[in-house]
């Protein structure tokens, strides 16, 4: 699947490059900033349950490049643009709902209590952006520009996993689910993105932008935790996160 999405995604990229550098129409860039809440599915928590979901939140911040094709709405490449994005996301995690109830006094709920996290990673990558009603909205287009978007990022993650009752890897302060299922430390992994959004024009070469993201990780260790899928079938998914992102974008050429 992450190889089929790849090879499309490469082959819209060389087109858009493509008609960027022929005589044929011309090319344009942009450049933007945006930032927002970020909020992860993580191994913390209840499977399911959506109080882990916007508990286990944090934030993002980043920088964007597009390149973009004119061709005098002639063509189909004039629907797609291709984001070049570098941005950092910070997270912090702890356990929430039913399982870490403050009238439970038994160990295995005071183990769960006092677990805490954090991720922080710095992602590079890029999206190709399908505007379904063109994306010269500078000066011919509406003041809302919808878009879609697909892309591949390189993550560089660092993760921390502790406990309030001690340092983890005893059985006096890990629970036996997550004994051999924490990590601390940095590694690399990569992603898939996709995001739905619209930017609205301020005035010519100048625009807003928002976008709800979401970013899937080929991995389980995203958040630090990552236990034995043989035994506990709950954890049978990789992390992920959604992000809702404000930005604004200068266009020069």
């Amino acid at each position: 699947m992450f190889k089929k999405a790849i090879l499309f995604i490469s082959i819209v990229t060389i087109t858009i490059s493509a008609n960027a550098q022929n005589g044929y129409g011309g090319s344009y860039t942009e450049v933007g900033v945006f930032t927002g809440p970020v909020f992860f599915k993580s191994d913390y928590g209840e499977r399911g349950s959506f109080e882990n979901f916007e508990k286990n939140n944090g934030f993002t911040i980043g920088a964007s490049y597009y390149l973009s094709t004119i061709n005098n709405y002639q063509g189909l490449q004039d629907n797609f643009k291709l984001r070049l994005e570098l941005f950092y996301t910070k997270a912090d995690f702890k356990h929430y709902g039913k399982y870490v109830d403050a009238t439970s006094t038994s160990v295995f709920t005071k183990q769960l209590r006092g677990m805490y996290g954090s991720s922080s990673f710095t992602s590079i990558g890029f999206q190709v952006e399908y505007y379904p009603f063109k994306t010269d909205d500078y000066d011919r287009g509406s003041s809302f520009s919808p878009y879609l978007s697909l892309g591949p990022h390189i993550n560089y993650v660092s993760v921390t996993s502790k406990s309030t009752l001690g340092e983890l890897g005893t059985y006096i302060t890990t629970p036996q689910k997550y004994m051999g299922g924490y990590r601390n430390g940095s590694m690399t992994i990569a992603s898939l993105t996709g995001a739905i959004g619209t930017r609205f024009k301020l005035a010519d070469y100048h625009s807003l932008f928002t976008e709800l993201r979401a970013q899937y990780f080929f991995s389980d260790w995203a958040d630090g935790l990552n236990p034995n899928k043989a035994i506990y079938s709950e954890n049978k998914s990789n992390d992920w996160c959604v992000g809702l992102n404000l930005g604004y974008i200068y266009y020069f050429n």
